[in-house]
């Protein structure tokens, strides 16, 4: 029985697909949205900046991040999911037409980013599914000197301590850690993070 409930979950909300996948699209628009607002409001990116979206889901992140950024600036969101990429550009149409969002096939440890490339990198909800060491040197990699990384999840789908993720990412040469662990009226506490790639 566990194992059939863990099939049905993963394609609802692990690696979203088909009708399951649309129905958990929803849910993660509604449930995800203040993560996605803390992560564009605390990283407050300026206009043209250059900012990635890993996991992206039906897109709420990467409106958000494109309003953000403007006509001058660069969202690039990478899911592995088929089913969350239509949905993300259904969601992001105007702004892809635009030219500012581009969507495409990828995943926190094969984002198809160039070295350097990036201003930020948000992760809502997906940190879970990581090959966490792979995704997090993928980061420090895409990422340019002093660009930040900002990782919001909710406490009870997280597979490890607030605190080992923490260290997980000092660990992989990111400063200026901090971590907080924010109440939510309708889920579990919010695990929220934010740390910065050394300048030199």
């Amino acid at each position: 029985m566990r194992k059939i409930w863990e099939c049905v979950f993963d394609a609802f909300f692990g690696h979203p697909r088909g009708l399951p996948g649309r129905i958990g699209g929803a849910i993660m628009a509604r449930g995800n949205a203040d993560q996605e607002r803390w992560a564009d409001e605390r990283l407050a990116s300026p206009a043209g900046a250059h900012l990635l979206l890993v996991g992206h889901g039906p897109g709420i992140g990467l409106a958000l991040a494109a309003d953000r950024v403007g006509r001058t600036g660069h969202v690039v969101g990478v899911d592995p999911s088929a089913t969350m990429r239509q949905l993300a550009n259904a969601h992001c149409a105007e702004a892809i037409a635009a030219g500012v969002v581009e969507i495409r096939d990828g995943s926190a440890e094969h984002t198809g980013c160039a070295d350097r490339s990036m201003d930020a990198m948000i992760s809502v909800n997906n940190v879970m599914l990581w090959d966490r060491r792979a995704g997090l040197a993928e980061a420090h990699r895409v990422l340019r000197p002093g660009g930040r990384l900002a990782i919001a999840v909710h406490r009870h789908v997280l597979n490890t301590s607030p605190e080992q993720l923490a260290d997980d990412v000092r660990a992989a040469g990111f400063v200026d850690v901090t971590l907080h662990v924010s109440p939510r009226r309708m889920n579990s506490p919010a695990v929220e993070l934010l740390a910065c790639r050394p300048t030199s």
